[in-house]
């Protein structure tokens, strides 16, 4: 779930007015600090009935030429250079999610063919892609360090950074300190209704994660299973978004509890690959 300081801003369009506007909310969207939202926990139920396996691209390639055939390939980063191409990701550069801590650049490293977001003390970080479009698919492979007070998120976010007009689609919310569950979040409508649900695993491991954005239907997989969809097109957004990747901290609310003594000096969040694809 998310409150607007947690999406970074395009560096080249909205570093001046930064700094004034994160001051003014204490999360991750655009709402004001006193709002309170539901606690995601309760709202969103586990999926029933059980979940189909179906192939998707990042999976099972050659059991799923239908599916090749639907999208075309539009971006990928295997992070396997030693930096992030500044024409490519924003880095935050800001008062940190939920007006906890900070967001800075340092805290991003690549390495290893692995983009690495990791929180030390009271500074985590975040980035965006320059990269956006209006339906799709996004694909991606990441895992989680357990440790209390830290929970990651890769998400899309829209242009306009107006969550209550246009959305958001949080593809991967790992809040719990223990990573037992990764959930699904389509925020939608200016009163912060929501959508989506949540799967059990060990989500300091790898996984992958794959979200189908149409005009009809929004699709989510976790390892090439179908987890969640919806065709309510009061719930699916139709204004262009963009991809975010970010290790928040808390606290706030259940969502993620506050750091203490038992959280780790370093944690990260750490992502093999991402794809983006657009409709043929």
């Amino acid at each position: 779930m998310s409150r607007f300081p947690r999406r970074g801003w395009p560096a080249r369009m909205w570093t001046a007015l930064l700094g004034a506007v994160v001051v003014l909310a204490s999360g991750c969207g655009g709402d004001a600090a006193a709002r309170h939202e539901p606690d995601l926990f309760e709202a969103l139920p586990a999926p029933s009935p059980p979940p189909t396996a179906v192939p998707t691209p990042a999976v099972n390639r050659a059991a799923s030429s239908a599916a090749e055939d639907e999208w075309r390939l539009v971006f990928r980063d295997d992070f396997t250079g030693s930096r992030l191409d500044p024409g490519v990701w924003n880095h935050y550069d800001s008062v940190g999610g939920f007006g906890n801590g900070w967001r800075r650049p340092e805290a991003i490293t690549v390495a290893d063919g692995t983009l690495r977001v990791t929180a030390r003390g009271n500074v985590s970080g975040g980035m965006n892609h320059e990269h956006s479009q209006r339906y799709g698919r996004w694909e991606f492979r990441a895992r989680t360090d357990k440790g209390r007070g830290r929970g990651s998120a890769v998400l899309l976010w829209p242009d306009s950074l107006d969550k209550a007009a246009d959305g958001e689609l949080d593809m991967m919310e790992v809040p719990g300190e223990d990573r037992t569950q990764a959930h699904f979040v389509i925020h939608y409508s200016a009163q912060n209704k929501l959508a989506g649900s949540k799967v059990s695993g060990d989500f300091s491991q790898w996984h992958t994660f794959a979200m189908d954005w149409l005009p009809d239907r929004i699709t989510w997989y976790v390892d090439g299973v179908k987890q969640f969809e919806t065709t309510d097109r009061n719930v699916i957004p139709t204004s262009r978004m963009h991809l975010a990747i970010q290790l928040d901290m808390g606290p706030y609310e259940e969502w993620i509890l506050a750091p203490d003594e038992t959280t780790p000096p370093e944690v990260s969040l750490e992502v093999d690959w991402v794809r983006v694809y657009a409709r043929r």
